[in-house]
């Protein structure tokens, strides 16, 4: 039988295959996997393809170029996406569940609400990408650019966040517990380091729900917006940086967090005895 993929912009055929008859009793689910099977062994070009819905379990799909394709709600579980070409892609309520994307780059990428746990992501380009509402519990985002990225929402326990770069990134709502947030928490120690006289005030303000992740000024303030209030640094201190990981996360606690209601709070007061440890300040 004759099945055409199409594209989401002009509606017009971008590849043309035979499938065999059996796809002929099948949905089209099943026609479009097995239509985008054939198109990447011939290896077409597949920029803005309709692909929503199909079913791509275990599909080789490494280095195929999807820029732009609609492949909202698609079945690729346990499919290689590794090195492919995702940019601007929808991919929205997709099951990515055991995929390899490692590599892949999904620059601008939708996949709001989309199943990507324990996938692979060591290395992808996720930056800009909207992740919010998606599953990527026990991903592995080692490596990963996850540069202004959304991740409102997101369920990210259990993943490994070694490596990967945050800056920008939207983090607020998410699941984060037993998650490797290393570049984050490296990022607070950079910031500790130069502000060790301003630590007991800093702890005093997360146990007494006094911090406001979104401004640098006022009774409630964000990291730096706390340590600055020491006047030692005579105004605005350099370490400011909306972008930066550590900044990102706390826009994660407002006016009445404490480590007791918000899994921030509690992270970052963490993540500050960790640090005195280190250094052993004293209280």
């Amino acid at each position: 039988m004759k099945f055409e993929i199409l594209n989401r912009f002009t509606m017009k055929a971008q590849f043309t295959c035979e499938l065999d008859v059996e796809f002929e009793t099948k949905s089209i689910r099943y026609q479009r996997g097995e239509a985008l099977r054939l198109a990447v062994l011939r290896g077409a070009v597949l920029r803005g393809a309709v692909l929503s819905d199909a079913d791509l379990s275990d599909a080789d799909l490494s280095g195929a170029v999807l820029r732009g394709a609609d492949l909202s709600d698609a079945v690729l579980r346990g499919a290689d996406l590794s090195d492919a070409d995702l940019r601007d892609a929808d991919l929205s309520g997709a099951d990515l569940r055991d995929a390899d994307l490692s590599d892949a780059d999904l620059s601008d990428a939708v996949l709001r609400g989309a199943d990507l746990s324990d996938a692979v992501l060591r290395g992808a380009d996720l930056s800009d990408a909207d992740l919010s509402d998606a599953d990527l519990s026990g991903a592995d985002l080692s490596d990963a650019d996850l540069s202004g990225a959304d991740l409102r929402d997101a369920d990210l326990s259990d993943a490994d966040l070694r490596g990967a770069v945050l800056s920008g990134a939207v983090l607020s709502g998410a699941d984060l517990s037993d998650a490797d947030l290393t570049p984050i928490k490296d990022d607070l120690f950079s910031v500790l380091i130069r502000a060790i006289p301003e630590i007991p005030a800093l702890e005093a303000a997360i146990l007494e729900g006094r911090i406001n992740g979104s401004t640098y000024e006022g009774e409630c303030a964000c990291l730096c917006g706390t340590i600055e209030k020491s006047g030692r640094f005579n105004g605005a201190c350099d370490m400011r940086n909306s972008s930066r990981p550590i900044e990102r996360f706390f826009l994660g606690i407002n006016k009445g967090d404490t480590p007791e209601n918000n899994q921030f709070s509690k992270l970052a007061y963490e993540w500050i005895q960790e640090f005195k440890g280190y250094i052993n300040v004293q209280q």
